[in-house]
């Protein structure tokens, strides 16, 4: 599954393009077995479109749920980072300087699937500080249902330099104490992106 969801996460099948089972299996040399088993769990996570005629397919956002995605990680997340403020030590600031650095390393090296995944480290270390586990399972399940768009949104070298300067300004505020600071950078980073991806999504989305 994991080499299915990065081909997903990476741009190899984009947002709307059938996954036919047989060619999956014989590209990444195995049954068809474990195939329509990863495709079904990418299905249940939202990654995944199904239809009994036209079989899977990478799914697509619409605007209206590209807008309503962001509404509400706005909310999740807003709370996870006012949370995480207050149980925030050293250690995690540091692992989040270090994580940033293996960014820009990624960014210079134009090494986009290490990005994506760094990124999401990134993000993920911040929220888990909150200690409130089905809080970050819904905030991890808005995140996969976009993933179709992470290469368009993190193909912008302007995007990615972005993101990382806003990294910096988040870690800053962090160590700082600073939860409504973060929270605000954090929203002005997620918009950003937001308008990324709805630049990404045509009016054929929409239907």
């Amino acid at each position: 599954m994991e080499a299915l969801q990065q081909a997903i996460l990476t741009g190899h099948f984009k947002p709307g393009e059938h996954l036919r089972q047989d060619a999956i299996a014989e590209q990444m040399g195995v049954s068809r077995v474990p195939v329509r088993e990863a495709l079904n769990v990418l299905r249940a996570e939202g990654q995944l479109d199904y239809s009994p005629h036209r079989g899977y397919r990478v799914s697509r956002l619409s605007q209206e749920e590209v807008e309503e995605i962001n509404i509400i990680r706005e909310m999740l997340e807003g709370e996870a980072i006012r949370r995480a403020v207050e149980k925030l030590d050293e250690d995690v600031i540091d692992d989040l300087v270090v994580l940033n650095r293996q960014l820009r390393k990624a960014h210079r090296n134009n090494d986009l699937t290490t990005f994506i995944r760094l990124n999401q480290e990134f993000h993920f270390l911040i929220f888990q500080q909150a200690g409130l586990p089905r809080l970050m399972q819904m905030i991890e399940g808005l995140w996969r249902v976009a993933n179709g768009y992470r290469s368009g949104v993190f193909g912008n070298t302007a995007n990615r330099e972005r993101m990382l300067e806003e990294h910096d300004a988040l870690i800053e505020a962090l160590e700082a104490g600073d939860a409504e600071r973060a929270v605000v950078i954090m929203e002005n980073h997620r918009n950003s992106a937001a308008d990324t991806l709805l630049s990404l999504t045509s009016p054929e989305d929409d239907t």
